[in-house]
């Protein structure tokens, strides 16, 4: 009996209540804290991910793509309600993911800087060709000579020289040249032919600058595609980001309104004898809070901008708007394929390899250098002297020689160890390539291990979003007809939204993630069929 009597008058009190909550304005205590569509950040199952399974079939590895270019409606609606922070009217830019990939290519600052160094290797590899290239240098001579018998007298001389050397190490210079001596002319032609013997002889040695340059080229270009990849998958992370920040400023308006509605609320409820001054400083205390969130947010959307726009070159005071596909494939590929196709597919391990190969050129070309110098060295000379400029081109003299020629150090102590050097960098660059290996396949099951956390925990979200969304329609019911205080209906709001930001995070961190991985295998990007 007592109990439906209290029952009783608290229905009548709950009723002149609202006639009193009717005339206040800006009051909606009914409404403080309903859900709608708009109001709710989430994946719905729908949108979590369609499951793709792959067997084994390296064909099949293209399947593991970016994410399609498709959002959520519901998110989309969203979209179109909410502000961004202190976005002005003026026109912004829009940019795709792929627009923004796309823009990096071409402008990354990182990766001009690498490709002026694929410039600078080349150059490097032109000069050091040119050894081979036929030379032609001129060169003259006018000086006083003189002793202190005969006096002085003037000398001029020009004559130019041609010179050729071959990758066997044969050096010919031929030089036609003319000296005049006071009234005395002398005009011939030398021609030196020397080849080395011993050290210096055959291909390996003579073209090792040619080749090392070549070995630059190449590691400039891996350097470069490396590169690339490291730049899309910073501009995938710094585009979804944005969108993870600009998300979370969403939240926390959304958060920080709902809040300020329901600390209006508690006053009014307060007055009328509906809720104490407790709840009253609890609704302000989250109210604050949410709305210094708030502050937070935009300082970290404002960030992820700027960000982003150092990584693409653009001008930081730049309005932009940035899009980015929120859908997702659920990565259904073995272990085993995965791995197979890294080790095919990347470039750190060709690099490696070339490395073995370097190294093991450059021991063969040290071991050669302990060879000494003994060169032959062929001299034939045409010449004519005279009166007259005319009289010296009768070329009616020759002489020629033969001979072998040795400069040496008969310990070579300084090439021997260079020797002994060039063979622990041949260990060194197998035990490299060893670790590469071993680097690939952790990255491979990094990767892996990643995306199976990202998916249990949207998994997990999408559970404690469904729960949350129960204890909040609970705490709803009970605070509106003063069954209970605003502290199950703050608990409920709170862990709700942070149900939805993880969800958010996780979804984002697992589109990156597949991003991730297919770098680790080598196919992020199409490499180039030859370095």
């Amino acid at each position: 009996m007592i109990s439906l009597t209290n029952h009783f008058y608290r229905l009548i009190i709950f009723c002149l209540t609202l006639q009193i909550i009717i005339l206040l304005p800006k009051v909606w205590i009914t409404e403080s804290f309903e859900l709608s569509a708009a109001d709710q950040v989430q994946i719905p199952q729908k949108h979590v991910g369609k499951r793709v399974e792959l067997h084994g079939d390296q064909n099949l590895i293209s399947q593991i793509s970016p994410p399609k270019v498709t959002v959520p409606s519901d998110m989309t609606d969203q979209t179109e309600e909410k502000t961004e922070p202190d976005l002005k009217k003026s026109k912004k830019k829009k940019l795709t993911l792929e627009a923004a990939i796309n823009l990096a290519l071409e402008a990354n600052r990182g990766i001009r800087d690498v490709m002026d160094q694929v410039e600078g290797a080349r150059l490097s590899l032109v000069a050091v060709e040119s050894e081979f290239e036929l030379k032609i240098v001129p060169a003259g001579e006018a000086r006083i000579i003189g002793d202190s018998n005969e006096g002085s007298a003037d000398s001029l001389g020009a004559g130019i020289s041609l010179q050729k050397k071959f990758d066997v190490g044969t050096d010919i210079v031929i030089t036609p040249q003319t000296r005049k001596i006071d009234d005395f002319y002398s005009t011939g032609v030398d021609t030196t032919l020397t080849q080395p013997l011993l050290r210096g002889f055959g291909k390996e040695y003579n073209l090792s600058g040619v080749r090392s340059a070549e070995f630059g080229t190449r590691s400039s270009r891996r350097n470069l595609f490396l590169r690339q990849v490291s730049t899309v998958l910073l501009t995938i992370n710094a585009v979804y980001d944005v969108i993870r920040q600009r998300e979370l400023y969403q939240l926390n308006e959304e958060s920080a309104l709902r809040l300020q509605v329901h600390a209006e609320a508690a006053s009014a409820k307060n007055k009328i004898g509906m809720a104490n001054q407790i709840d009253v400083y609890r609704a302000g205390i989250q109210q604050k809070q949410a709305e210094d969130n708030l502050n937070t947010a935009r300082e970290a959307y404002s960030a992820a901008l700027d960000n982003l726009k150092i990584l693409l070159s653009l001008p930081l005071e730049e309005e932009i708007e940035v899009e980015a596909p929120l859908t997702y494939n659920l990565v259904r590929l073995s272990k085993q394929t995965a791995v197979s196709n890294a080790l095919k597919n990347r470039v750190e391990l060709d690099q490696a390899k070339d490395n073995i190969r370097e190294a093991q050129r450059l021991s063969r070309v040290a071991k050669h250098n302990i060879w000494p110098d003994l060169d032959v060295v062929l001299n034939y000379s045409r010449f004519g002297s005279g009166e007259n400029f005319g009289d010296s081109t009768g070329f009616n003299q020759d002489s020629w020689n033969v001979g072998l020629v040795t400069s040496t150090d008969l310990a070579r102590t300084v090439e021997r160890t260079a020797y002994d050097q060039s063979l622990l960098n041949v260990k060194g660059a197998n035990r490299n390539y060893n670790l590469f290996l071993d680097e690939v396949v952790r990255d491979v099951n990094l990767g892996f291990r990643n995306l199976r956390g990202y998916e249990n925990s949207i998994a997990n979200q999408e559970e404690q979003i469904r729960q949350a969304k129960g204890q909040l329609e609970l705490a709803q019911v009970k605070f509106r007809w003063g069954l209970a205080n605003n502290f199950d209906l703050v608990d409920a709001e709170t862990k709700l939204r942070s149900a939805q930001t993880n969800l958010l995070s996780a979804v984002l961190n697992y589109i990156v993630g597949t991003n991730r991985l297919r770098a680790s295998m080598g196919t992020l990007l199409e490499r180039p069929k030859k370095f």
